[in-house]
């Protein structure tokens, strides 16, 4: 099964099954490209290429690797009141997420999360439903719900979780963990939002928090681990030392090349263009590995409560 089949690829394969023929415009679709020229399981009508029909092998293909899980996925759109039309982009893997969560939706419903956290569930990445929004819609129609619970709009640039007894100060890239205040209390420190490269706000850190460890958590990517160097040279300046938070394993790896991640290795420069001086031996071992492999770890991947006590 290729997972970057949509469900218009999905609708003209059973369109072709049926009725032996589609018009659907899905001949530039590479898996559909793989069938026809590849594979010769589906053809091109020889007076009119725009219509693609099937062949001998067509028949048994479809009813092996399509069938169950088209029909299977239609029921479910059709039974959670979404139009299973062509024009929708669920990809089949989609629909089996969305197939899960509508089979534990009242325990879902009932369990406080943040978009980022819930998307990092069910679609392995943290900004999965904002970047997808027919999916994210389907998800909000299927917990008939208009927002999860934890999402509130934030107006104040400076974000903070106290902690009136802090073992240590937490700064994090993303903003996920400080919508799970929880975490504070638990681990006993203090969590402040350090995104982005609006580091500037750590000026205003006073002596008390100074006085405890540091630690950052952050996307294992290029762009987070440059925050993390420019927050490392700036504490440095009121000799304060800061260290990583490093991740949980076994480690959840994605490709760098994914949609909506624009953060790639610099494969022209040593460590590309990290100072080697800043992290330590595991932490260079593990940098190596992803720029070799062009990976990244995403923040919202952590178990966050288990990275903080085992450096506490």
């Amino acid at each position: 099964m290729n997972k970057n089949v949509t469900w218009k690829e999905l609708k003209a394969l059973d369109d072709i099954y049926h009725l032996k023929k589609s018009r659907a415009s899905i001949q530039n679709h590479p898996y559909i490209k793989y069938l026809i020229y590849d594979k010769g399981i589906l053809d091109l009508k020889p007076d009119n290429t725009k219509v693609i029909i099937t062949t001998d092998e067509f028949e048994i293909f479809y009813e092996k690797e399509f069938k169950i899980a088209f029909n299977e996925a239609k029921r479910f759109l059709i039974k959670n009141d979404i139009a299973p039309t062509a024009n929708k982009t669920f990809t089949i893997e989609e629909i089996k997420s969305l197939m899960l969560i509508a089979e534990n939706k009242e325990e879902l419903k009932n369990n406080p999360t943040t978009i980022e956290d819930f998307s990092n569930e069910f679609f392995d990445i943290s900004k999965h439903l904002k970047n997808r929004k027919s999916v994210k819609d389907a998800v909000f129609k299927i917990l008939d719900i208009e927002r999860f619970s934890l999402d509130k709009k934030e107006n104040q640039w400076r974000l903070v979780i106290d902690n009136k007894n802090p073992l240590a100060v937490i700064m994090c890239e993303n903003k996920s963990f400080l919508k799970q205040p929880w975490i504070a209390k638990e681990t006993q420190t203090k969590l402040w939002y350090v995104g982005g490269n609006n580091i500037s706000i750590i000026d205003d850190i006073d002596e008390s928090d100074l006085s405890k460890p540091i630690y950052y958590s952050c996307d294992w990517d290029l762009a987070g681990l440059q925050i993390f160097s420019r927050i490392k040279t700036k504490l440095k300046e009121r000799n304060r030392t800061i260290y990583l938070l490093f991740p949980n394993a076994p480690h959840k790896r994605v490709s760098t090349y994914i949609p909506y991640h624009n953060s790639h290795w610099d494969l022209t420069k040593e460590l590309s263009g990290l100072n080697l001086n800043f992290f330590s031996r595991n932490e260079l071992l593990l940098i190596r590995s992803l720029i070799d492999k062009e990976e990244w770890i995403e923040e919202e991947s952590f178990d966050i409560v288990k990275m903080i006590k085992g450096v506490l």
